[in-house]
């Protein structure tokens, strides 16, 4: 199936609701238990854009949903609570009540406006271009246009903040997973770094191509996490016993508090997060190769070290030009602090490498083995043409790739 990115809700196009009944929202039988929802009430939420996903905010729940459903630009809307052939519960956008004293409006609940777009997470909320409203901006473009930020992915793949929420998840395959993904900076190989890297691709390229995919899939992983912390019949989530006298259990609610977890554990929230990053890296790799550019992201977590960011780009050159692949790794660490490396090669054979470091012992460091590496390149096959090292901070620089958002379709036929 091919979508053209005007139908994505790109800039130049702002969809709204035409009918006054709009479409069905599936709500979890237990989440309309806890709402204690009622067939044909009518109750009010307010909407919020965070990380680029659309959510619903009722009696203090988060509720995703689609931008189809949001209709109306106002901070607040309409919904009509109805009951499925199936025996499910759903909610459907409709119109406000003549007046809020009439019979039909009986157990509404009013939810005061929240501002938009909100954010929890460290990371930045995609900014529509003026005079798109976040309302009817889709999912898509809202990961097509997100910004640069602080990496909920990095955060969360910091040693030891996943490894808490799994232990009190109670699931050892989840554990073991994690474990199979995370790499050891004392044993490092180029290996285990293309295995990686194959992983980061996402399932997407794997079943495109009718291969299996991997079980190191990050993007994947962080689902069945999601899945997991969402799933009510656990016997512990975050230290709480559920009692089956309490009706009012919220998994959710409880995982997101502070007291429940350690300052470093990862939060329901925090995942959400970096699955819309890891998301938003695909769509702009789509985008960019359909403007004739290579861009990857990825993350590479570690064991006994936090993790490593790195960016591939590649852009389109002329007739008489070189292919030049750039890549840029960003590191933290406790000894060597930030450390930016920028790698250029040119064709097959020629490398230009630019280092930034913030402290002062590891510029000299790299200085004095700076022939010691162009060396082993050397032997490699490699020819190291310069090597340019800065004490201090990365300058800030345009974005690695800006993407247009029109003229152009995606793929989404995995």
């Amino acid at each position: 199936m091919i979508i053209g990115a005007d139908a994505l809700g790109l800039p130049g196009r702002v969809a709204t609701l035409n009918n006054l009944e709009g479409p069905l929202l599936a709500i979890a039988t237990p989440v309309a238990k806890d709402l204690n929802l009622r067939e044909g009430q009518i109750i009010q939420a307010a909407f919020r854009l965070t990380g680029g996903q659309t959510e619903l905010i009722y009696k203090g729940r988060v509720i995703n949903a689609p931008p189809a459903i949001l209709g109306q630009m106002a901070p607040t809307l309409w919904l009509k609570v109805v009951q499925t052939p199936q025996g499910g519960w759903a909610l459907q956008s409709t119109t406000a009540p003549p007046t809020p004293g009439t019979q039909g409006t009986q157990g509404m609940q009013a939810v005061a406006p929240l501002s938009v777009p909100t954010s929890a997470s460290v990371s930045s909320v995609a900014s529509p271009p003026a005079g798109v409203m976040p309302a009817v901006y889709s999912r898509t473009a809202n990961l097509l246009f997100r910004p640069p930020g602080t990496s909920d992915v990095s955060q969360l793949f910091k040693p030891g903040t996943l490894d808490g929420l799994l232990q009190t998840l109670a699931r050892p395959d989840l554990q073991s997973q994690w474990r199979g993904m995370q790499l050891s900076m004392a044993q490092l190989s180029p290996q285990a770094i293309s295995n990686a890297l194959a992983s980061a691709v996402g399932a997407e390229v794997w079943l495109a191509r009718g291969l299996a995919t991997s079980q190191s899939d990050p993007k994947q992983f962080l689902r069945r996490v999601i899945q997991a912390m969402q799933n009510p019949d656990k016997s512990a989530i975050a230290g709480v016993q559920r009692n089956a006298s309490d009706t009012n259990f919220d998994p959710l609610a409880t995982l997101d508090k502070s007291t429940d977890f350690p300052s470093e554990s990862a939060t329901f929230t925090q995942i959400q997060h970096a699955v819309d990053e890891l998301e938003s890296a695909q769509v702009q790799a789509v985008q960019a190769q359909a403007q004739g550019d290579v861009l990857f992201r990825m993350t590479l977590p570690f064991v006994d070290a936090n993790p490593v960011e790195l960016v591939f780009r590649k852009e389109p050159r002329g007739p008489d030009q070189l292919p030049l692949l750039t890549v840029n790794v960003h590191s933290r660490s406790d000894i060597f602090g930030p450390v930016w490396l920028k790698t250029q090669i040119e064709g097959s054979q020629h490398i230009d490498l630019t280092m930034w470091a913030e402290k002062s012992d590891v510029a000299r460091a790299a200085r004095m083995r700076a022939s010691e590496l162009g060396s082993q390149l050397q032997g490699a096959g490699l020819n190291m043409r310069s090597f340019k090292i800065v004490h201090g901070a990365r300058p800030e620089s345009p974005a690695d790739f800006v993407p247009t958002g029109r003229g152009l379709v995606l793929d989404m036929s995995a």
